[in-house]
């Protein structure tokens, strides 16, 4: 097996690189050293979920113990304390760290349940308490841009696209609406979103969020795009739209190497072909076999095309 060892032991000798480089470039040459970085975002992202969880069923037991007065105050309280670190670190002028990343993400998350526990129990806004969504995906776009975070950014983009769902009355949710009505709601969130990326990327060139829009526009471009794939007429539009975009998002995975893009692709493509005919398929054995077959199809391609995605370009 080829080693770089005797090529860094001349260069430690000369006194080109430090005893520390030297060991570190050595222990990564000989693959001593294991990433964990992925295992712990995931951990810190689950455990953010599972707390999150945890507050909302310690609220639902002890509600009326508790009151409303204290219960607000204590979210308050609570998303303060998670974003000490994290403005520590801004206040200093460091990056954040993964862990502090995390906890403003906890704390994003804790003060938005808390707004929308007042808004249950003192309805301060009123028949415009949709509106609530938009105010937080404004103030967590504040956050994420005052602390550089991209999670805190997904959290923004969450609040915009329930907005676009949620629509201004009460019984307004997503489930209320047509699909043709689903489907314009979610293209226009995600040319809203395209279109902040567009600005971003323009005002701050070394921004580090633009992979966090891409994914969000990606998805709910495509979600619009079958939705219109349901019913006539909007089959008309949603086929060739849906088409259009399976190729974009191909092309962006060939031309970045993001695996995810290639994935989107094949996926929504499947699944669009699917809602716009096994409707149409009067047996269930046969509707239950074409499934199949567009499953394996898909499943084929993303395996191929993965292939050629990871293929040095000679």
């Amino acid at each position: 097996m080829h080693t770089l060892e005797p090529e860094l032991r001349i260069l430690q000798t000369e006194g080109l690189i430090d005893q520390a480089t030297a060991s570190a470039a050595l222990a990564t040459d000989r693959r001593d050293l294991v990433s964990v970085h992925r295992e712990l975002r995931l951990t810190m992202y689950a455990g953010v979920l599972l707390l999150m969880g945890g507050v909302g069923m310690v609220l639902a037991r002890n509600l009326e113990s508790i009151g409303p007065l204290a219960i607000a105050l204590g979210l308050a309280l609570a998303a303060l304390v998670c974003a000490v670190p994290a403005i520590r670190a801004r206040l200093a002028g460091r990056p954040l760290a993964v862990a502090a990343d995390y906890l403003l993400l906890l704390a994003v998350l804790l003060a938005s349940a808390d707004l929308a526990y007042i808004e249950t129990q003192f309805r301060l806004l009123g028949p415009l308490w949709s509106w609530h969504l938009l105010w937080l995906a404004i103030a967590h776009a504040v956050v994420a841009y005052t602390f550089g975070s991209s999670l805190v950014l997904a959290a923004s983009l969450t609040s915009l696209a329930a907005w676009f769902g949620a629509g201004g009355t009460v019984g307004g949710l997503l489930a209320g609406y047509t699909s043709p009505e689903v489907g314009a709601r979610a293209l226009a969130c995600a040319a809203v979103i395209a279109g902040w990326r567009s600005v971003d990327r323009r005002v701050r060139p070394a921004t580090l969020f633009s992979a966090t829009f891409d994914h969000f526009a990606a998805n709910l471009g495509f979600v619009g795009a079958v939705a219109w794939c349901i019913e006539w007429p909007w089959l008309a539009a949603g086929l060739p739209l849906l088409a259009g975009l399976a190729f974009v998002s191909i092309r962006h995975a060939f031309n970045t190497g993001r695996e995810a893009f290639l994935v989107y692709g094949v996926l929504y493509a499947a699944l669009g072909f699917c809602v716009a005919t096994v409707p149409h398929v009067n047996d269930f054995t046969a509707a239950c076999a074409l499934v199949l077959l567009v499953v394996s199809g898909a499943a084929t391609a993303i395996w191929q095309m993965r292939r050629q995605l990871r293929e040095p370009v000679a």
